[in-house]
């Protein structure tokens, strides 16, 4: 009897602990999800840059690759 009680115990345990990490996951995906409404909203009504316009404004490279696996050039 008491075997099985242990076992039965140790199944609601690791079941709980999956669940907790499930949980946790959804907290931290709506945390995100939070901030971003936030800046959203601090950001209401501003000016809104595409991302070709951010690299123009700040003299950035375009991330694409220019050297391939074996070091030769390919279109940027």
């Amino acid at each position: 009897m008491t075997r099985s009680v242990e076992k039965n115990v140790g199944r609601v345990i690791i079941n709980k602990r999956l669940q907790l990490e499930v949980l946790r996951g959804e907290i931290e995906d709506l945390s995100d999800y939070l901030d971003v409404l936030e800046a959203r909203a601090r950001d209401l009504g501003k000016v809104r840059l595409s991302h070709d316009e951010v690299k123009k404004r700040y003299g950035l490279k375009s991330h694409r690759q220019t050297r391939g696996r074996n070091g030769r050039k390919v279109a940027a």
